[in-house]
């Protein structure tokens, strides 16, 4: 009891500990932001995103933290801008700061092109400021900033020598090695290191292939000749021979994809995108020895005696991946190698709710331990003291003893039992307040006793049973029960020290419940077990625990659908049994608007309504997910898919037929959906996801609310618009565009009162109907409209200056440039530094774009006006045509479309052109007709009242060096006699 009592109080003890450590812990770090320390300024060679400087910040950080220390970033992005204007411009911008910031206490600075940059500038920018450096590799450079006052650092050691014996290791065969290595001046240190291991490995052939002597589909090409005797080593690939800069990832993926063999990597990046890995250098562990250093300065000591580090710290990285494609067992590489790409465990994701699961239960086991322990003192005392009584009883029928004796003998008797009554009720607390049910099978009788209340809240009638079948039946399925026995005979058997099996079972409700059977034989003498001894924990909250976190795991919390992870191992499952499906990838249209102006909590809401209607084609054959965002994934399987696919359509479309109700507003739900069928398009799921993200795009793409099956003709559609895209972004580049000038020639008059502006490729004979669709799906609409701006000014001005008098020029505009927010005040700017009237520049549109955007469109063309710009509605007679537009509309002329004249014009009778011209002049509008090829359309326009005419009658559209000599020029003077 005592001992118990002891054991408790230590328990106690360890928990009031660790709970003041634990508010120990919140003080001291609240504490810590009471304060600011040094001021500290990071200059990195590169800019955030390159994949050393995150670790080299958050190494940083480690050691200053925010709360603490007040810490500058400054990136000269030397992988993109190693130019001495660009040195310049980010000397100019720092010397500014400097003069208006607070003083730097200390300086870090990453790799050698800020190392460089500190150097040439120390005396002008960080006079008698403490400069720690790391990730430097040119041991030149090193050797100098050695020679300089103030300056210290750790040296980024490749570990070449090692990776090059890794290389041999994996690689028996291994004759040669080769580095990929380029010209920038972290590639220089590279191919300086490399070629210094030579004489350590006489037996390999020492070669590079050096990016700035080749492009990179060359440099593939020659990684691709490369043979299984080769040690490949990938240290430096930024740029090539033509200055095209690649990022790591990139190239990661060029060289992994043409390498026979296993890519080995000296410095961070490239592990996940084809890379094997090696002993790579680490950016996090060298900065928080940098940080570290410099504080050591800020503590007193002088940067000039502390040495430079020269012994990097490097770590072994390997992809699980490239181990696996190039069967690498595990034993094979470094000890203490990391390994990434690897499934983790639960326990490894969540290894606090782990810890904390093995600290509750080992607590109560040891609870239970003490109380069972409790239990057999309890009955070896009561079974004593049955005894004594017995004795005394048989005693007193025997003797003849005195009333004193034999009330004295009661007395101490009824002590006793008090004492029992006592320790009964303390045990009882003790197992009631666990939840837990005492249990003793005797081996010979083969009797079972089950505390009483378990056995109530299982089944009261199995209260008064002790056969162990009984019991056993009655409270256990078969399986369970038969589970148990195997356990007790591999503990008689010593194959186990205790029985220990979580069990579920249904309480008298019929609700499930699991519980924790626990226990250990008694011996006698001669060892042979007597009775087994236990507990029977209810575990039922933490069993509930643990598949609510199962459940998180594959569902989604906001629609309660399965999420992304579990599509992926049904679709897998699936994959691998052969079996025959599709994928029906459903976007929802215009989702972001609902975002965007009533908020995500109400875009939520709208999720989980729509997912309780797509809940409901959930059967046998079609399994719902929400995928992420606003995209849902239908799973059909079964051997008549087309029909399958066919009848959930109809479903989908019969579902989504009437509006959503939310917050009293309706929405009509939308979706584009991409089909992909397997096997029949695919096996891989990769590859299937693809397909159905390519065939809903293409729906997007092509007016949305519709569903579009996966074909090669999709596929080969989206290429050939990526191709029209690089063509389109090369040509803003290499200045491949160009702009031909079409007259428009008065009717009257025979001469030309301004050009319509039409764009070309220079080098491409590529029609602007593909190559304007694509300009604005991609996007690039923008800056090609304003090249179209800025040229067509600049012709104006040219001509002017050579004497010609100024005549509107008119420029199609999109309607995506209205996204362009900053065009009016590029025009506006472009306007003045040629120096052009406003009023000489004509905007062209459409009428679909006051059917898409009417709000903003006025807006934008209400501005135009209020500039001095002239507008006119192309197209007219094509879309919507309605004379409505024009009442509101700010536009000065109407181009009358080829289709519409041709149509009138041919007519009898041209009342119908006659009258629809005179509607446009009431309402003071110019008309020009497009397209006019035919004298005789002509005179019926002129007829008609016509103002200006377009078309090959008169003039193809001409370059500005042939209009010059038109001009002036009277057409109807020429052309009509």
């Amino acid at each position: 009891m005592h001992k118990r009592k002891r054991i408790l109080k230590i328990i106690t003890c360890i928990l009031v500990v660790f709970v003041i450590y634990s508010v120990y812990n919140n003080l001291t770090a609240y504490s810590a932001n009471e304060k600011k320390g040094k001021n500290i300024l990071f200059i990195s060679s590169y800019n955030e995103n390159f994949p050393s400087v995150p670790d080299e910040v958050k190494g940083i950080r480690s050691v200053f933290p925010e709360e603490k220390y007040n810490v500058d970033f400054e990136y000269m992005d030397s992988k993109r801008f190693v130019t001495d204007e660009s040195r310049k411009l980010f000397h100019d911008l720092l010397q500014y700061k400097l003069e208006h910031l607070p003083a730097y206490d200390g300086v870090i600075v990453g790799d050698d092109y800020a190392l460089q940059f500190v150097m040439d500038y120390q005396e002008e920018l960080f006079p008698g400021i403490p400069i720690v450096f790391l990730g430097v590799n040119d041991m030149d450079r090193v050797k100098e900033a050695e020679q300089k006052s103030n300056i210290t650092g750790i040296v980024e050691e490749l570990s070449l020598e090692d990776n090059i014996r890794l290389g041999l290791s994996l690689n028996k065969k291994a004759k040669r090695v080769v580095a990929i290595v380029d010209g920038t001046l972290t590639g220089i240190g590279d191919e300086r290191q490399f070629y210094s291991l030579k004489d350590e490995f006489p037996e390999l052939t020492f070669d590079e292939i050096n990016a700035a002597k080749y492009t990179f589909t060359e440099v593939g090409d020659l990684v691709r000749k490369l043979g299984n005797d080769t040690i490949l080593l990938y240290l430096s690939m930024y740029t090539d021979k033509t200055n095209t800069d690649i990022t790591i990832p990139e190239a990661s993926a060029l060289l992994s994809e043409a390498a026979k063999v296993p890519i080995i990597r000296a410095e961070v990046g490239g592990v996940g995108n084809g890379v094997l890995g090696g002993k790579m250098f680490s950016y996090y562990h060298s900065s928080v020895k940098a940080a570290k250093t410099l504080k050591k300065i800020f503590e007193g000591t002088s940067p000039d005696s502390i040495p430079i580090v020269t012994k990097s710290p490097n770590y072994y990285i390997f992809d699980y991946n490239v181990l696996k494609k190039y069967h690498i067992p595990l034993h094979s590489l470094p000890e203490g190698a990391k390994i990434e790409g690897r499934k983790i465990s639960f326990m490894e994701q969540h290894p606090i709710l782990t810890a904390n699961f093995v600290l509750i239960g080992s607590l109560s086991l040891l609870v239970i331990i003490l109380l069972s322990t409790d239990n057999i003192r309890r009955r070896k005392m009561e079974k004593r003291l049955q005894e004594s009584h017995e004795e005394l009883v048989q005693t007193y029928e025997e003797l003849t003893a005195s009333e004193e004796e034999l009330r004295v003998q009661y007395e101490l008797s009824q002590q006793h039992m008090e004492k029992i009554e006592i320790l009964n009720q303390k045990y009882s607390i003790a197992v009631e307040s666990t939840g837990s049910a005492v249990w003793e099978y005797d081996v010979s009788l083969r009797t079972l006793s089950v505390s009483e209340g378990f056995l109530n809240s299982v089944d009261s009638k199995l209260t008064q049973m002790k056969d162990i079948d009984i019991l056993l039946d009655g409270i256990l399925s078969r399986e369970q029960k038969d589970t148990v026995i195997a356990e007790y005979t591999r503990y008689l058997n010593g194959e186990i020290d205790k029985i220990y099996r979580e069990l579920m079972l249904y309480n008298h409700k019929g609700e499930k419940m699991w519980v924790l059977l626990s226990g250990k034989g008694v011996h006698d003498l001669k060892g042979t077990v007597t009775s087994l001894n236990g507990l029977l924990i209810d575990i039922t909250k933490i069993k509930e625990q643990e598949e609510f976190i199962k459940y998180l795991a594959s569902n989604d919390h906001l629609t309660n659908l399965p999420n992304r992870m579990s599509f992926m191992e049904k679709i897998n499952s699936e994959l691998q049994a052969k079996a025959c499906g599709a994928i029906l990838l459903m976007d929802i249209d215009n989702f972001k608007g609902i975002n965007d102006s009533v908020g995500h909590l109400y875009g939520d809401k709208m999720l989980s309504l729509i997912a309780e209607r797509i809940r409901t084609l959930m059967g046998e054959n079609i399994l719902a997910y929400r995928f992420g965002g606003d995209e849902f994934i239908l799973l059909i399987t079964g051997s008549d898919v087309e029909l399958l696919i066919e009848s959930c359509l109809e479903k989908i479309k019969e579902l989504f037929s009437e509006p959503i109700q939310l917050m009293g507003t309706e929405h009509l739900v939308k979706f584009s959906i991409g089909i992909t069928v397997f096997p029949k398009d695919n096996s891989d799921m990769e590859r299937l996801l693809i397909n159905a993200d390519t065939a809903m795009y293409f729906v997007k793409d092509n007016g949305r609310d519709n569903y579009m099956f996966y074909s090669d003709k999709i596929l080969e559609d989206i290429r050939s618009k990526a191709e029209i895209e690089d063509i389109l972004r090369d040509a803003l580049r290499d200045d491949g565009l160009r702009l031909l000038y079409q007259p428009q020639i008065n009717v009257n008059t025979g001469k030309i009162d301004e050009f319509e502006a039409l764009l070309r490729l220079k080098n491409r004979n590529l029609s602007p109907a593909k190559f304007i669709e694509v300009a604005e799906m991609s996007g690039l609409i923008i800056d090609i409209g304003r090249w179209v701006t800025k040229e067509a000014i600049r012709q104006m001005a040219e001509w002017r200056d050579k004497g010609y008098p100024v005549k509107p020029v008119a420029i199609n505009f999109s309607g995506k440039q209205l996204n362009d927010r900053e065009y009016i005040s590029f025009l506006h700017d472009t306007l003045q530094e040629y120096q052009i009237d406003p009023r000489y520049v004509e905007i062209e549109i459409t009428e679909s774009i006051l059917v898409e955007e009417t709000e903003n469109t006025l807006t934008f063309l209400n501005e135009l006006k209020a500039m001095g710009l002239r507008i006119a509605m192309d197209d007219f007679g094509t879309g919507y045509s309605s004379i409505n537009y024009l009442t509101f509309i700010p536009v000065n002329k109407i181009k009358l479309d080829k289709s519409l004249c041709e149509k009138f014009i041919n007519l009898d009778n041209s009342s119908v052109m006659c009258s629809l011209i005179g509607l446009m002049h009431s309402l003071n509008l110019i008309i020009t007709a497009e397209g006019i090829e035919e004298t005789y359309q002509y005179y019926r326009l002129k007829e008609g009242g016509c103002d200006l005419i377009q078309g090959y009658l008169f003039s193809k559209p001409l370059a500005s060096q042939d209009i010059e000599n038109v001009y002036n020029y009277n057409f109807i003077n020429q052309t009509m006699q």
